[in-house]
């Protein structure tokens, strides 16, 4: 039998669990970043509400260890399917991210985001 692969709803809803878990222990900081317009709904009344530009990364992580060392870390991550590629507008985002000497990664499975924060 076949194992199907993740969908990227399903990764982001893993990793998002994974996130406020580290978060509730104190061990980060993240936001869901949402990129477009969305119509926010109160009662009758209506506005149109900005999200993030187009191409920002899915998650916005502040910690501050790596690797045994207790130091600053700006992290955008990235999630894909097994067979997601990146926009052109990701891929400038991951420039402007790494010419702020911020990290940004692409990840396509909730045991590459775990790696990253052991």
């Amino acid at each position: 039998m076949a194992i199907r692969d993740i969908t990227e709803g399903e990764l982001k809803l893993a990793v998002s669990d994974y996130l406020q878990f580290a978060q509730n222990q104190g061990k980060l900081y993240f936001d869901r970043l949402n990129s477009g317009d969305f119509i926010e709904v109160r009662g009758k009344t209506r506005r149109r509400v900005t999200g993030c530009r187009k191409g920002t990364a899915d998650f916005f992580v502040l910690t501050k260890y790596k690797c045994g060392l207790w130091i600053p870390r700006i992290i955008f991550l990235e999630l894909k399917s097994p067979r997601g590629r990146s926009t052109p507008e990701q891929g400038a985002f991951k420039k402007m991210v790494e010419d702020q000497l911020a990290e940004y990664h692409i990840v396509r499975s909730i045991e590459e985001v775990i790696a990253l924060f052991d």
